[in-house]
């Protein structure tokens, strides 16, 4: 309103009613006068152009911005109408904007979601913001236009717009780059290993001497194609699993099982190049502990870290491989008594074709992938991996496991999360007679965590649960690395059946249930556990 009033010549600060001077001395005039230059140096400071507009659309006032911004001078803007600052190919119309505007005022930006051009004095165009506001001026309605130059941050968005496109061919280049060496990787390495499959078998077949006795030399030479037969298959074996492990294709599937008899296993293979080199290897992991994890890629993670332990290892030293459990988790750590790794050197470990030094034998061996393999496959099971070194002093590698919180039991579990305690007895007298032990938990919250707590064998699941949705609570358990391979039976009344499995769960079992379905769901989801029943 005062904006609008500063076009009066006669103007004067407005007074509240009450308003009475301190003294009979004051003066009136003095302080309309620097009212009415404290608005209009405002006016003049503003960022963007103000333009004040009576109904028919002509300029009333306006502010040093929009001189610069349109290109005339201020005593033109004032004789001219809004009309004549928008191209000629939208001034057409506008008038009919303007009548509609008039008669339902509002403050609200001017034209939202399209693009505003408005034209300078020399006939160029430019994006602009414009935002409106009605005043009540003495004559009747006025409108104050706010207008923005928006050229900087048009150009701004086109630049994003231009590199998000940009990186999204490059993505799909990625992509389409990362899909093409995995299949070139996959198809290789069964043309690799195909004929290394012969010449290993040939060559196991000669050293039997079945076809006739060879001499020492023709050993000799026997065993060193064999040995790097199986060498060169190593380093296939890696390629192809860092290429599944990058492009998401490598599935887990995982067990209850106990480490120890796995660490035995490989310790048993190591066993013949350990004494090679008349290194110790020792063991200290309880037979009481049991991990729920891949078997074999569990393997892979301790065949890795103990070759390179033997490797790197002088002449009489030891390795040895120990477990503790740290809460939910069980820390292995496989320690040795080598040349140790330099500070420098262990943050790139663990980098894909990263050598860091030779091996005691003074050279290099395998790709470097052994490693970046080891890390990706703790990660996977959602572990972490750690390395403590000294140059000269030795380096253990420590790394996590999830722990089987059942510690092996014989009965199968069965969590049933569920807020009715009717539907939690029902499912409970199903589950109990057949020999399935049951844990209940009546929120979602408390459902994870017990989910986290027991491990338990499979998970029957209501989508109406208080405070965190069962929809929740799914996507939780099927991306946590803990619990993403229970199987999860929804148990509920909602008609949601192929949405609950797009969404991971195993099956899908509408209430009321019977005992049988519920059953016959566990024997052929999870057989391992509930094939008797």
């Amino acid at each position: 309103m005062a904006i609008a009033l500063l076009s009066q010549s006669h103007w004067s600060p407005p007074l509240h009613p009450d308003y009475m001077p301190l003294t009979s001395g004051f003066d009136y005039p003095a302080a309309a006068a620097n009212s009415a230059k404290r608005f209009r140096d405002l006016l003049e400071a503003a960022p963007d152009s103000i333009l004040e507009v009576e109904p028919g659309g002509r300029i009333v006032l306006c502010n040093a911005v929009s001189e610069r911004i349109f290109g005339y001078s201020r005593q033109e803007l004032q004789s001219m109408t809004v009309e004549d600052l928008i191209p000629d190919s939208s001034r057409g119309g506008h008038h009919h904007l303007r009548e509609a505007y008039w008669k339902k005022p509002t403050l609200r930006p001017m034209g939202s979601g399209r693009t505003l051009l408005a034209q300078r004095r020399d006939g160029s165009q430019f994006p602009v913001e414009i935002s409106l506001s009605p005043v009540q001026a003495e004559d009747g309605l006025h409108v104050i236009a706010i207008v923005r130059d928006a050229t900087e941050r048009k150009a701004a968005e086109e630049q994003i717009r231009e590199v998000n496109q940009q990186l999204a061919m490059r993505n799909h280049d990625v992509e389409r780059a990362n899909r093409l060496k995995s299949e070139f990787l996959a198809s290789m390495s069964h043309e690799l290993r195909t004929p290394l499959h012969t010449i290993i078998g040939f060559t196991e077949l000669l050293a039997e001497e079945a076809e006739g006795p060879l001499n020492d030399k023709q050993k000799r030479f026997l065993q060193h194609v064999h040995k790097d037969s199986l060498h060169l298959l190593a380093l296939i074996n890696d390629i192809l699993d860092l290429s599944k492990i990058e492009a998401g294709r490598m599935d887990l599937h995982r067990e209850r099982f106990n480490p120890k008899q796995v660490l035995l296993e490989t310790l048993t293979g190591m066993q013949q190049i350990a004494a090679g080199k008349n290194v110790t290897l020792e063991e200290r992991v309880s037979g009481d502990l049991h991990v729920f994890a891949d078997r074999t890629r569990f393997r892979e993670i301790l065949n890795n870290l103990l070759s390179n332990a033997v490797k790197f290892t002088p002449e009489g030293g030891f390795v040895l491989v120990s477990a503790v459990k740290e809460g939910r988790k069980v820390r292995f750590s496989v320690r040795d008594t080598g040349i140790g790794i330099a500070a420098e050197d262990q943050e790139a470990i663990f980098d894909k074709f990263r050598q860091v030094s030779s091996t005691t034998r003074g050279v290099r061996e395998g790709t470097g992938l052994g490693l970046a393999i080891v890390k990706h496959l703790v990660e996977m099971h959602g572990g972490n991996i750690h390395l403590e070194s000294e140059p000269g002093q030795g380096s253990t590698f420590s790394f996590t496991m999830p722990l089987d919180a059942s510690g092996g039991r014989e009965e199968p579990l069965v969590l049933i999360i569920e807020d009715e305690p009717g539907g939690r007895e029902l499912l409970a007298s199903y589950l109990n007679p057949a020999g399935i032990r049951t844990e209940w938990a009546a929120t979602g919250e408390q459902g994870l965590a017990k989910a986290l707590e027991l491990v338990p064998d499979a998970i029957t699941l209501d989508l109406l649960l208080p405070s965190r949705t069962g929809w929740a609570v799914l996507r939780e358990l099927t991306s946590h690395p803990l619990t993403a391979s229970i199987p999860v039976l929804v148990v509920s009344v909602l008609d949601e059946d192929q949405a609950a499995l797009d969404n991971g769960a195993t099956a899908y079992l509408r209430k009321p249930l019977k005992k049988e379905a519920l059953l016959r769901a566990l024997r052929q989801h999870v057989p391992a556990r509930f094939s008797t029943l």
